[in-house]
């Protein structure tokens, strides 16, 4: 496999992490409407914004996290903390929709992505 394909791989695995946890950030479905992401954003900035939770010391991790997480999805803005939040956590929300070991689920996603 040549170098430039294996980096590819590894460029779509970190993409389709960090939109799983983006997902599982913000509660929704990966296939959530723009309201739904909206709607969703609101719930989650409301309950973990720093000033409702004077006492929690992460509570401005987890908003800036929130904001992340909609950025991507609603956006399609990375956002390098995302990737780096996600590194610490034990396990991602695996998902079957893609088999991402073999170069046909790798195929299925990109074209969901693109077309």
């Amino acid at each position: 496999m040549l170098k430039d394909d294996y980096d590819f791989r590894a460029r779509i695995n970190r993409e389709l992490q960090a939109r799983r946890a983006a997902c599982k950030i913000l509660g929704v479905e990966e296939n959530a409407t723009e309201e739904e992401l909206k709607k969703a954003y609101r719930q989650a900035s409301l309950k973990y914004h720093p000033d409702h939770n004077p006492n929690d010391n992460d509570a401005g991790k987890k908003f800036t996290l929130i904001n992340c997480a909609y950025e991507l999805l609603a956006e399609d803005k990375p956002c390098s903390m995302l990737l780096e939040e996600i590194k610490s956590w034990p396990g991602v929300p695996e998902d079957d929709k893609y088999k991402l070991d073999n170069l046909w689920g790798h195929f299925l996603w990109w074209r969901e992505k693109f077309f």
